[in-house]
């Protein structure tokens, strides 16, 4: 596997039927069916959330292993963030998954090449 392939686990991840686009997602909850990521305590600070993504430079934000809840609310604390080719917009989008992996307890990725990043938001 070349570094700019997905790692098997997030080829996995994108496959599932409980992953989407993230903004399609979250732009789909209704009062009956909320949508937020994380610990996130509203669809809007999510929203916010991927929209940093976004203008940092990430290609696409996936939000994998969505779960759905007895009540019609959805959440998850999973992202998959495809890469930019381009090495200052890299920048910008692994500083923001670095941030995200701080504020959760884990390590930042170091850029090797590869092609999306799996981030924790919980």
């Amino acid at each position: 596997m070349s570094a700019d392939e997905p790692h098997e686990l997030i080829r996995e991840l994108l496959n599932k039927p409980n992953t989407a686009e993230a903004f399609s997602w979250l732009d789909e909850a209704t009062d009956e069916s909320d949508r937020t990521l994380g610990e996130l305590e509203s669809n809007e600070r999510s929203i916010d959330l991927i929209s940093e993504a976004y203008k940092c430079g990430a290609v696409k934000v996936y939000a994998v292993e969505i779960d759905t809840y007895p009540d019609g609310h959805q959440n998850t604390g999973k992202l998959v963030v495809e890469l930019p080719a381009d090495s200052s917009a890299r920048a910008g989008v692994f500083e923001w998954c670095g941030k995200q992996a701080i504020a959760s307890g884990y390590d930042p990725e170091v850029d090797v090449g590869q092609s999306h990043l799996f981030v924790m938001l919980d």
